[in-house]
């Protein structure tokens, strides 16, 4: 039997309380995924690229007439209410990146100690392949984020977690 309380909630996340006295976030679909795209280096033969997304944290709101810090991190999305992680991947790589590609299971990783989240994350290589125009959702957030490509190693620098769970999975694969 579930005794978990709803503390409060809005149409995006809800605070629950544990039987125990927990409290824990969920955020709409609960789950999440996490893509790296990755691409052989024009450059540097043998050394492959990877795609950072750059994006606003929701947190780090700045004055105004001031610009958004972008945080680099891979592609990311929700997963949406009968969607299986897959098909969330496919799905936020063309809306974010433009590539209609498969993609690599790379693993999963809780997300934090104060969420119920867990977070897929999966790869994809599209050396030389081009993409579409990325239609992002329509939101400010994704209007302003920007792609950009990346030696592999710059993930071994970045806060995120996934970024760094992920190089070193994306390492033991490439390298």
């Amino acid at each position: 039997m579930n005794k978990e309380k709803t503390i409060f909630r809005t149409d995006w996340i809800t605070v629950k309380e544990t039987a125990r006295g927990f409290h824990y976030l969920e955020r709409k679909g609960r789950d999440s995924v996490a893509v790296f795209l990755i691409r052989k280096s024009k450059f540097n033969t043998g050394e492959y690229e990877v795609l950072i997304r750059q994006q606003p944290l929701c947190i780090d709101i700045p004055d105004i007439n001031e610009e958004h810090r972008l945080y680099p991190c891979p592609i990311t999305g929700g997963i949406e209410e009968g969607e299986s992680p897959e098909k969330a991947a496919i799905r936020e790589l063309y809306e974010e990146a433009g590539f209609s590609v498969g993609v690599l299971p790379l693993g999963k990783y809780i997300v934090g100690t104060q969420t119920n989240e867990i977070c897929y994350m999966y790869y994809a290589d599209v050396t030389d392949i081009e993409p579409e125009v990325a239609q992002q959702d329509g939101s400010y957030f994704e209007a302003i984020s920007k792609n950009e490509w990346y030696p592999l190693d710059y993930l071994n620098q970045c806060d995120y977690a996934a970024c760094q769970i992920g190089y070193f999975r994306l390492q033991n694969i490439l390298l």
